[in-house]
């Protein structure tokens, strides 16, 4: 899951990130072990960008990046009852976003870290009612 995988141009502007965390906490697996993502339309590995853009590798063809508020998630055990999850409040929202940091925190450099922090809450407190 290499991030230079995912090719520039769409919505693969500046900084880019695996998607790594949690799942939401009314999942059913009741798990609190951060995982990766992926990308229900084509099970590549998800990724996410300093605004806050989930993509895969396929962005720029058959599948489509969406804003995390937007985003949908399915584990291994709620993909067996065909379940999808949400984060629906703020808080619950940047609590994820909290575990994509510390996953940012092992792939880039200080400065890169301090931008990509402070331009992620910038567009989830940007576009979260939009």
């Amino acid at each position: 899951m290499s991030v230079s995988s995912v090719p520039k141009g769409g919505l693969n502007q500046g900084v880019i990130v695996p998607l790594i965390f949690q799942c939401p906490g009314d999942c059913e697996c009741k798990s609190s072990q951060p995982k990766t993502w992926y990308h229900a339309k084509c099970g590549d590995p998800s990724f996410i960008t300093e605004f806050g853009d989930i993509l895969c590798k396929n962005h720029l063809k058959e599948c489509s990046g969406y804003f995390f508020q937007d985003a949908f998630f399915q584990c291994q055990m709620s993909n067996k009852s065909n379940t999808w999850y949400q984060y629906k409040s703020q808080t619950f929202l940047l609590l994820a976003l909290s575990f994509v940091i510390n996953a940012a925190e092992f792939i880039l450099e200080n400065n890169d870290l301090n931008n990509f922090i402070n331009q992620i809450l910038k567009q989830v407190h940007k576009r979260w009612h939009n």
